[in-house]
């Protein structure tokens, strides 16, 4: 079953239900109502025949006194719709062995009890009885004289036409729940199938998706910010990053794919001039540099695959950036090798962080082989340490060729390499991974890297991590002795 058919169900169902329950209040009601009316009504006829009965005392034969029932308002008796019989219950002795009727409505037409059984009462009773095949309402009212019981007063009324009511309100009842209720179902179906558009649109969206395989096709969603607005736009997001996942992935095949059949290319056809001409030194070489490629390649990629599951835990201790500075400095020379640059330290302060000694002097090697690759002979590095407000800050400033605008914005992208021209590569150069580990690395201790460059004047590449509170109270210590 549909979820359309569903919220119909549910919705039809309720509101059947519903009906239902009014129509049974409905009907229970108007019964209760119209048989209080008419208890009412016999309750005030049997209260003006008490007040119309006299209670006279008659000596008898063994010389005690009999109470005498004599009524003085008869024309309540030929009241039409309502029987009244006044019945002697009691005498000076006591209840009688059988009740005299005393009097009877010219519409009773015999001597028997209204309500036999009501004879026995010593207090208002109300009944329903069946009397000569109609349903009747009687009411049996006791009276007294010197605070002695005397006789009943029993008066009825049929409620047949309170029946005939009742029924003809069932019908309406029914004929009423019925109409509504297909109503109830025609609407269910119309609001489900409304409030359902949008999830088909989403519905239809995804599966042209699907077919089509273009992940760039948004959902427009032009109605209010509610559940299916908010669903719509997580769509679109999912859709978004789905893309962009995509591309990097396409991506990541085709750089793999290039990264690889470069070395390898170079490998094979070393090798086939080994097996053609026999071995030399100067092919080994070129084999071996290119398998040391692949296999940096290889393992800086295990490497982010590894980060990117979380399975490389970093243990962080206070670490001295500016230590780790200076490592780096005096390694500069190795790294120049015949190259006529100039490495040099500019700004130098403790600056004390959590983090782990390895990978931050991994990134600042990386950031000056880059530095050293891509800035011309008799260009100039510097590499500078210090703190700024609660954050530690290492730059490396060169005076290089500098990057583009549109490469700034990728240069993090995992096999994103500027433009081959202008970069000058060589069979030692990375395959675009170095600042992406540089990336995870910086990230991994809290902090941030960022680049800013010109083309032709020079780049600057700037981390900035929190300062331990040791550091961070020095720094402010400082501050407060300047100011006094």
């Amino acid at each position: 079953m549909t979820i359309r058919k569903r919220l119909a169900l549910w919705y039809s169902g309720l509101i059947i239900a519903v009906i239902i329950i009014l129509s049974l209040v409905v009907v229970g009601i108007s019964r209760v109502t119209i048989l209080n009316t008419i208890d009412q009504v016999l309750q005030e006829t049997a209260s003006d025949v008490i007040d119309g009965i006299v209670i006279a005392s008659t000596p008898s034969g063994d010389g005690s006194v009999e109470p005498t029932v004599i009524l003085e308002r008869n024309e309540l008796f030929g009241a039409a719709g309502i029987a009244i019989q006044v019945w002697q219950t009691h005498n000076s002795n006591g209840p009688l062995d059988e009740p005299v009727l005393l009097l009877n409505s010219v519409n009773i037409s015999n001597t028997i009890p209204l309500d036999e059984d009501a004879l026995k009462v010593t207090e208002l009773f109300y009944s329903t009885r069946q009397i000569s095949h109609v349903t009747e309402r009687v009411i049996s009212q006791p009276f007294n004289s010197n605070k002695q019981q005397i006789g009943i007063v029993q008066v009825a009324s049929t409620i047949q036409p309170v029946q005939h009511a009742n029924d003809a309100l069932i019908v309406i009842t029914i004929i009423a729940a019925v109409i509504s209720a297909i109503i109830a179902i025609i609407s269910s179906l119309w609001i489900a199938d409304r409030a359902l558009r949008p999830v088909n649109r989403i519905t239809e969206a995804a599966a042209s998706i699907a077919a089509a395989e273009d992940l760039s096709t948004r959902l427009t969603w032009e109605g209010p910010v509610d559940e299916l607005g908010r669903l719509s736009n997580v769509f679109n997001h999912m859709m978004e990053r789905l893309e962009r996942l995509f591309a990097v992935q396409q991506r990541f095949v085709g750089d793999v794919s290039h990264e690889l059949r470069t070395p390898l290319t170079s490998i094979m056809g070393n090798l086939e001039l080994m097996a053609r001409y026999g071995h030399d030194e100067e092919s080994l070489q070129a084999v071996h540099r290119e398998a040391e490629r692949m296999s940096r390649m290889v393992n800086d990629l295990l490497m982010l695959a590894r980060a990117d599951n979380g399975e490389i835990l970093m243990e962080l201790n206070p670490t001295d950036l500016e230590s780790i500075t200076l490592d780096v400095y005096q390694q500069a020379d190795v790294l120049v090798k015949k190259r006529n640059l100039h490495v040099k330290l500019g700004r130098l302060e403790p600056a004390r962080i959590d983090g782990h000694y390895d990978r931050l002097k991994q990134v600042m090697l990386n950031l000056l082989s880059n530095a050293i690759k891509f800035t011309e002979d008799g260009g100039t590095i510097t590499l500078s340490t210090y703190t700024e407000d609660d954050l530690a800050v290492f730059t490396i400033t060169d005076t290089g060729i500098g990057i583009s605008k549109q490469d700034q914005q990728h240069i993090f992208d995992r096999f994103y390499q500027a433009d081959y021209s202008r970069t000058q590569r060589d069979e030692n150069d990375g395959a675009g991974l170095g600042l992406s580990i540089a990336w995870w690395i910086v990230k991994a201790h809290h902090g941030e890297i960022s680049v800013s460059s010109e083309i032709g004047k020079g780049t600057t590449f700037r981390l900035t991590f929190p300062l331990l509170p040791a550091t961070k109270q020095m720094r402010a210590l400082e501050r407060s002795s300047v100011q006094v």
